[in-house]
């Protein structure tokens, strides 16, 4: 009960910082807002690892690492999706696409049990997934991009939540902090990379990364998105070390109903009603995949 409420709590974070992150990007592009998401949780991250210090062992270290690549490619994948497509779709996409992979890790590699509805639920995550994408697909080809972007994004994000759901309570938050500087190191070595004219900034512009030109603003909702997100990070740590790793990785994927929500009442996003079936039922299965 403990573990499901805070990874509940995890997601409403994240669904928070998604929709901040989705502003964002807009407006400064998914590459200088994963960096700037980054630096803030990053920042976050030391702080509570200073408070609460763990053991430090070459496993932690390499399950860290592994959780700062994985996540680095997630974020940017997926905030390079919420230029294309309307928040709560992409999002809903990228939960569907999440939630199995943990799922799959848990009952496969770890042995832990899944009763009938989990796997009602896996069906129904995938389906409502499919159902949304085929809508968004519809659109032409910035419809499929943004599907293509958030279904690997998920998967990714999936492979995160695998990683730093195999770090031990004893190493208190060092996985996580290393996930969070990992990726800015990561991302900073990249945007230093498309710094000036030259190829890789052109392909970055072309692929939908970064804008062409360098709009004023647009950090506030970069920085605002990273502390949610540092601060889901911990949550989910938690969440991890008190209950399985299955139940707490789709309960994390409600996160898209808080990103829809917001995006709703703030934006006046306009959803039809095939893409509002195929969210629905995207999140009844990840409900059914926590209730098993």
């Amino acid at each position: 009960m403990i573990a499901a409420a805070l990874a509940f709590l995890s997601s409403i974070l994240t669904g928070g910082a998604d929709f901040a992150a989705g502003i964002s990007s807009r407006r400064i592009g998914a590459l200088r807002t994963s960096f700037w998401s980054y630096t803030a949780a990053t920042a976050l991250s030391l702080v509570a690892l200073m408070l609460s210090p763990g053991e430090w062992t070459s496993s932690v270290v390499t399950i860290g690492l592994v959780a700062a690549v994985l996540g680095a490619v997630a974020f940017i994948a997926f905030y390079a999706s919420l230029v294309l497509a309307p928040m709560g779709v992409v999002a809903a996409i990228v939960a569907a696409s999440e939630a199995v992979v943990p799922v799959v890790v848990g009952v496969g590699w770890n042995g832990e049990s899944l009763t009938a509805w989990g796997w009602i639920g896996i069906a129904a995550a995938v389906v409502g997934a499919i159902v949304v994408g085929a809508a968004e697909g519809g659109r032409g080809g910035a419809g499929l991009r943004a599907v293509a972007l958030a279904v690997f994004s998920g998967i990714a994000f999936g492979g995160t939540v695998v990683a730093l759901g195999a770090a031990p309570a004893s190493s208190g938050l060092i996985a996580p902090t290393l996930e969070m500087a990992g990726g800015l190191a990561l991302i900073g070595l990249l945007l230093l990379a498309v710094r000036g004219p030259n190829p890789l900034r052109r392909s970055a512009v072309a692929i939908g990364l970064m804008p062409e030109a360098s709009p004023p603003g647009g950090r506030g909702s970069a920085l605002l998105a990273g502390v949610q997100q540092g601060l889901a990070n911990i949550v989910l740590m938690f969440a991890l070390w008190s209950g399985q790793l299955a139940v707490v990785g789709v309960i994390l994927c409600l996160y898209p109903i808080t990103t829809a929500i917001l995006a709703r009442v703030i934006l006046k996003e306009h959803l039809t009603r095939t893409h509002i079936v195929g969210i629905g039922v995207a999140l009844i299965g990840c409900v059914l995949l926590g209730a098993a």
